[in-house]
């Protein structure tokens, strides 16, 4: 039996970009494919180093059960008011087909949405974030001369859809400090990593 290497972190939501596809004007209604599991650079801000991560896109790793749940359409992120919502995901639109991760949105009538709609509509809004928390990573080291570490996340949770003008940078979250909204997050590492890692003080678990 192969060991591995686990470590529990807190860890902050995260965004990934996505695009605006099919726009439906008489639904008010908009699909986006919110992953495709192609890989990202980002940097860990507890332990130190870049690393990529990626997301497994199979009906087992991924959690879609809070957006199938008309979860939000927010503006920019922001959820301090609930005029930040413009809309919903579409009650049980969020899916799997082709390797692809796949929502549809649907748009609120309110005045103060229609001008966000309408830049929609004529192509101005074009970025869609997606936030989720990542509940355990597999990661392994990554080919090359710089060997940087590969984490796919095999249990990950997007939980509202966002219209962004410029996608969010993460790491500006963690700069300052310990962010405040945190999930715990498994990191399973492959054995022969185990070097690098017994300065952190891993616990040992069967995988």
């Amino acid at each position: 039996m192969q060991r591995a290497i686990a470590q529990t972190v807190d860890l902050p939501p995260l965004q990934i970009r996505a695009d605006v596809e099919n726009v439906n004007e008489e639904s008010r209604t908009v699909d986006v494919v919110f992953s495709t599991g192609v890989g990202v650079e980002r940097y860990d801000w507890q332990s130190g180093g870049r690393f990529i991560e990626k997301l497994s896109i199979t009906a087992k790793a991924i959690r879609l059960q809070r957006l199938n749940s008309s979860a939000p359409i927010l503006d920019s992120h922001s959820a301090w008011s609930v005029s930040d919502i413009l809309g919903s995901v579409v009650p049980n639109s969020a899916r799997i087909a082709d390797g692809k991760a796949i929502a549809t949105l649907r748009f609120s009538r309110r005045e103060m949405v229609e001008p966000v709609w309408m830049d929609v509509v004529d192509g101005h809004i074009r970025s869609v974030s997606v936030g989720y928390r990542v509940h355990k990573f597999e990661e392994e080291m990554g080919a090359g001369t710089n060997k940087v570490p590969v984490r796919t996340a095999v249990d990950w949770e997007p939980f509202e859809i966002s219209m962004v003008s410029i996608p969010a940078d993460v790491g500006a979250k963690v700069r300052a400090g310990q962010p405040v909204d945190v999930n715990r997050c498994v990191i399973v590492r492959a054995r022969s990593d185990a070097d690098r890692l017994r300065r952190f003080g891993f616990a040992q678990i069967g995988a």
